[in-house]
């Protein structure tokens, strides 16, 4: 099966570095909030600050240029995971409830469209040292909101806490086309100009990386190698834990693999198993919605089909998650829960190389920031090794290790069985 590279983790561990050095440096005290008048976020007049003071800038390797004194910035996207990111607060909260009712999102640009809007959540510390950071975001594309040079997004369509708000952030790029970004600010709903075509909110689902029970720990297990199937199922059983497993449809059918029998009796034996794509390929940088929806359409089949299952649950390969993903998604699944992570054990990174062991230190390091959602796979025999290691550690921080339906108090999940010492 095919490793992962997992940007996203990558992301929040550079915009945690990025940000707690200006949260020093930056003196500029945050606005008011005041919705009589528009806020002003960003007009790119410095490269390393927005107009509100605070840090903005490119991620993941997202080339940019800035052609001096022309107040712009110009994005030259690769992947769907790079991102730009416009902060509203020095890595803690902004509350944007007084604006929610009233205001729109204003982005003045040119270029293309073919990409992503979000606006990120704070985890509940408002503190960019505990994990998740970012906690949670929602997305819109920008396609729909665009007409001409501007888009105009009503903020009630980020369906997130607006007294939490962290950044405007652009990324899910399906397109190498360039874009060229002029102003980013909150405007009232009067200043929008009559007859502009703002589509309805659309349905999307939600993106998770934290558990919501208290004291929960809940470990996300992607595709592995089938040879170590065995063992990780033993050392499930002799620790007794129950874990979520998400699966490319592609490997089920597989009957090389039996994957299909692996599953199967992890499903027998009450762990979760969720939904992972049907080729394991970044979606959101799929060029058309109809293979968004292929890969969506044959995981669930192949779920249905092979498991005589279906979940609401899902894991984006590589965690890379759009908006256009994110709406297909919710087109043919009620509800639907997008499961990244909090604690990222980076196998994908270690695992065969000449230091496995930095994969104990990274999952210990990313248990300690406060994560308690894990991603992790059996590619490797070192990371198999480190497994029961790894759950020990979580049991004796008093954590109780559960399904991720579970660690998210999902109604339909079934009863926790906790045994009494």
């Amino acid at each position: 099966m095919q490793s992962h590279t997992h940007t996203h983790t990558l992301i929040l561990i550079l915009i945690l570095l990025v940000l707690q050095t200006l949260t020093t440096t930056t003196s500029q005290s945050l606005p008011s909030p005041d919705p009589t008048t528009p806020l002003i976020i960003d007009t790119f007049t410095h490269l390393t600050h927005n107009a509100l003071g605070f840090w903005h800038g490119p991620l993941e390797n997202l080339r940019t240029t800035h052609p001096p004194n022309t107040n712009s910035i110009t994005l030259h996207p690769t992947d769907p995971d790079q991102i730009y990111h416009t902060q509203l607060s020095p890595a803690t909260c902004f509350n944007l409830r007084p604006y929610r009712r009233t205001h729109y999102l204003h982005i003045l640009f040119t270029g293309s469209t073919s990409f992503t809007i979000s606006l990120t959540q704070n985890n509940p510390h408002c503190n960019a040292s505990h994990a998740p950071f970012p906690e949670t975001w929602d997305s819109v594309p920008a396609t729909p909101y665009a007409h001409g040079p501007h888009i105009y997004i009503p903020l009630w369509h980020f369906a997130i806490d607006h007294a939490r708000a962290l950044s405007v952030a652009f990324n899910g790029w399906y397109s190498r086309d360039p874009v060229t970004l002029f102003r980013v600010e909150l405007v009232s709903a009067g200043a929008v100009p009559i007859g502009f075509p703002v589509p309805q909110r659309a349905e999307n689902g939600r993106v998770v990386l934290r558990c919501s029970r208290p004291g929960a720990f809940a470990f996300g297990i992607d595709d592995g190698q089938p040879g170590l199937a065995q063992q990780v199922v033993r050392i499930l059983e002799e620790e007794g834990v129950l874990v979520t497993f998400f699966v490319v449809g592609r490997g089920l059918r597989d009957p090389e693999t039996n994957f299909s029998g692996v599953y199967g009796e992890m499903v027998a034996r009450g762990h979760q198993v969720a939904l992972h794509s049907d080729t394991h390929r970044k979606l959101e940088g799929l060029g058309s919605i109809a293979e968004i929806d292929r890969e969506i359409v044959e995981n669930i089949k192949s779920f249905r089909d092979i498991l005589g299952i279906e979940t609401r649950y899902f894991r984006p390969p590589y965690g890379t998650i759009g908006a256009r993903t994110r709406q297909r998604l919710a087109n043919y699944i009620k509800d639907p829960q997008i499961i990244n992570w909090s604690v990222d054990i980076e196998d994908w990174l270690w695992a065969d190389t000449k230091t496995p062991e930095k994969q104990r230190e990274a999952f210990i390091r990313g248990v300690m920031r406060g994560g308690n959602l894990a991603v992790m796979h059996f590619l490797s025999p070192t990371t198999v090794s480190y497994f029961r290691e790894m759950i020990q550690f979580v049991k004796s921080r008093n954590a109780t290790i559960m399904r991720i339906d579970q660690c998210l108090e999902d109604p339909d999940s079934p009863p926790l069985k906790i045994s009494v010492p």
